[in-house]
């Protein structure tokens, strides 16, 4: 009966499943960042470094989250909303300092390129994981409109936020399997990589502005 209740509260509770593909998410999360962080210890590659340090900051936000979640259950609603508000306002805030903690990596890649090649292994895994957090992200975030949840509608920024992070990090490790790059590369590369944390920083900006409603003190 236990496993009929949890099925059923699996389909017709969405902050619930939310919660539960936040906890696999994170497990895949954690997978991507222990092997993100290898490949820069193994490649002495500081962009990858750079990267990896930025996907944990992304995950504790993600696992905090969860802990004010678990840890607010026997409030009421009203003592729920303030608890959640705080830790989206300050979730926020930190997630947009982080932001331009990008720059540096990607000036290091542009700057201090390493000659390296990470062969073909890396980049499907990239590839793979690219694909996945975009689905994710678009799909979670389109329902995440169904909820004044602002603990579930942070979760869901941060997909969105990790998905663009993935494309930059897929462009990197393409460099990587090709041996490096040129003077034209550089500047290509440089420039998408600015673009991508301009996007980033401008989704982050307006996302916090259009919660406003949610989150603005009653």
């Amino acid at each position: 009966m236990k496993i009929i209740e949890h099925i059923k509260k699996i389909k017709n509770d969405f902050s619930y499943r939310t919660t539960l593909s936040t906890i696999f998410s994170l497990l895949i999360n954690l997978v991507f960042i222990i092997y993100n962080g290898y490949l820069g210890i193994k490649y002495y590659d500081a962009f990858s470094i750079g990267i990896t340090i930025y996907y944990a900051l992304l995950f504790w936000v993600m696992l905090a989250t969860l802990i004010v979640e678990r840890n607010i259950v026997k409030n009421n609603k009203e003592q729920k909303d303030k608890i959640r508000i705080k830790n989206y306002k300050i979730s926020s805030i930190f997630i947009f300092i982080i932001d331009f903690s990008l720059i540096a990596p990607i000036i290091l890649m542009v700057v201090n390129p390493k000659d390296v090649n990470f062969g073909l292994i890396p980049a499907i895994v990239m590839a793979t994981y690219c694909v996945y957090k975009i689905i994710k992200a678009i799909i979670n975030y389109k329902k995440s409109k169904k909820t004044n949840n602002l603990s579930i509608v942070l979760l869901k920024e941060i997909n969105i936020i990790g998905a663009i992070v993935s494309i930059l990090n897929l462009q990197h490790t393409l460099i990587m399997v090709n041996g490096g790059m040129n003077d034209d590369m550089k500047t290509l590369s440089f420039v998408s990589s600015v673009g991508f944390i301009i996007l980033i920083i401008m989704f982050s900006i307006f996302s916090f502005v259009k919660n406003k409603t949610l989150y603005k003190e009653k």
